[in-house]
């Protein structure tokens, strides 16, 4: 059998877009403990990301590579991707992981387009 397509944990790309929802997860990052302030950060990246039309959907952990709430980074979407991000292939998105749905591997998380262009072509 050939290798499994979709993403893969090494091609996560850093999320450092200075854009409002980059500038709310950062923010969010900064408090390492789920406090009132943090909790507050994730509503309003929740309104930002429910107003930029971020697309939402649930899956693997395992197969998107984010776990916790909140943490985020940049894919450069295959060609070849299947399932719920096919329709972003050869662009580059912001994941973002809203939380868990089941206690075992199951995420919510959201997805969009972002403009900056990715370095080299997609295989």
């Amino acid at each position: 059998m050939g290798e499994k397509m979709g993403l893969k944990v090494h091609d996560q790309i850093e999320d450092s877009l200075d854009d409002e929802v980059g500038l709310c997860l950062r923010k969010l990052h900064a408090n390492q403990t789920w406090t009132a302030v943090k909790i507050e950060l994730f509503e309003q990246l929740m309104t930002l990301t429910k107003r930029g039309r971020y697309l939402r959907f649930t899956g693997d952990y395992r197969d998107y590579h984010l776990e916790r709430k909140g943490q985020s980074c940049l894919y450069d979407v295959p060609l070849n991707q299947r399932g719920t991000l096919k329709k972003f292939r050869g662009k580059r998105i912001r994941l973002i992981c809203e939380g868990a749905w089941d206690q075992y591997a199951g995420r919510f998380f959201l997805a969009k387009v972002v403009r900056m262009e990715p370095k080299s072509p997609i295989i």
